[in-house]
């Protein structure tokens, strides 16, 4: 017989408000558990006395509203009683070091607090201000944040963005203008001027290293890029038709029936010269057939014996399975069998 040890368990004991208790007639088996949600206590079964019979397990202990004490049991039981502090007496108050804090003297039991003469200066409102290139000021009194609005001194300009800026010694802007063709000094090459990338150097024309001009007729010269060919393709239903077309050589010709069917591209000029038409002969199939089928196949198992390898049912997989024992599964020995012993571990908190 296996040991089987279960984790990840949750034990949940049986429950009930005090008034459901008292109505229940259930009788709790020898070591049961039973909780009182009212007030987390619990009482242990003997196998013959209903709930109200059962004596209390230990004591439940709950927090208090009532300061110095702690709820035992459902009842508030005094734990320890705070002096009221006096000169010898240390009660209601703590001491603590560090700068502001209140501090009590053991031999006296005399509170204070430091800095009381410090914080008395901010009782009456001061002025903060600047002067000089920067002007502002405001009031304070300790009771909250200080913002100071301020101005910069010095002449006002309209809002905007420009390409010449004048200021003082102090780093502060006197006067703003846009550039002018004053401003820019004659003679400049274009080897001192960045951004005007590698064609501003370049002539035009055709010839190497030239940079090439649209014609009055917006086109490049041949020179430069030759005329190009548009390849048609054409459909027709005869070789006879396809000797009508207006074609050009490269242009492709489709025949869609008789004996004459496929395509075919035109080698030279002349698109009314059968000997001019070249057709295109596809590479052979390497397949014929598959399974005596031709054209669009699709198979089946109807279409192909079975051979060595049997193929798969919903009977056979359902005979195969039901002839297996559970032993024999992949997680079999992760099986539980009413001939085990379960161990019902809950694990770490």
């Amino acid at each position: 017989m296996a040991t089987q040890t279960l984790k990840n368990v949750i034990l949940q004991l049986r429950t009930g408000s005090a008034t459901q208790w008292a109505a229940s007639t259930r009788i709790l088996a020898v070591g049961e558990p039973g909780v009182e949600t009212d007030s987390g206590r619990i009482k242990i079964g003997d196998g013959t006395n209903l709930w109200s019979a059962l004596p209390w397990s230990g004591a439940a202990i709950g927090k208090s509203s009532t300061n110095g004490a702690l709820t035992i049991n459902g009842a508030d039981v005094v734990v320890y009683v705070l002096p009221t502090a006096t000169s010898d007496t240390l009660g209601g108050i703590k001491s603590a070091s560090g700068t502001g804090k209140v501090t009590v003297d053991s031999a006296t039991g005399t509170a204070s607090v430091g800095n009381v003469a410090s914080a008395d200066k901010l009782a009456t409102a001061r002025t903060i201000s600047l002067s000089g290139d920067v002007t502002g000021s405001g009031s304070f009194n300790g009771s909250a944040n200080l913002a100071i609005t301020t101005a910069l001194a010095g002449q006002a300009f309209t809002a905007g963005t420009y390409t010449k800026v004048t200021v003082n010694t102090k780093g502060i802007v006197t006067g703003v203008a846009q550039l002018s063709a004053s401003d820019v000094p004659g003679g400049i090459s274009a080897g001192k001027i960045s951004g005007l990338g590698t064609a501003a150097t370049k002539n035009t024309g055709t010839a190497s290293g030239n940079i090439p001009v649209l014609g009055s007729d917006g086109k490049l010269d041949t020179a430069v890029l030759p005329a190009l060919a548009i390849t048609d393709t054409f459909t027709a239903t005869s070789k006879a038709d396809m000797l009508k077309l207006t074609a050009q050589t490269g242009d492709v010709c489709v025949i869609s029936s008789g004996g004459d069917k496929g395509s075919y591209i035109l080698t030279k000029d002349d698109p009314t010269v059968a000997a001019n038409w070249q057709l295109l002969t596809p590479p052979a199939d390497a397949v014929a057939s598959v399974n005596g089928k031709t054209g669009v196949v699709t198979l089946t198992t109807a279409n192909i014996s079975e051979g060595t390898n049997l193929y798969w049912t919903q009977a056979r997989f359902d005979a195969a399975f039901a002839a297996k024992s559970s032993t024999a599964l992949k997680d079999g020995a992760a099986i539980v069998k009413t001939t085990d012993t379960v161990v019902i571990n809950c694990g770490n908190a």
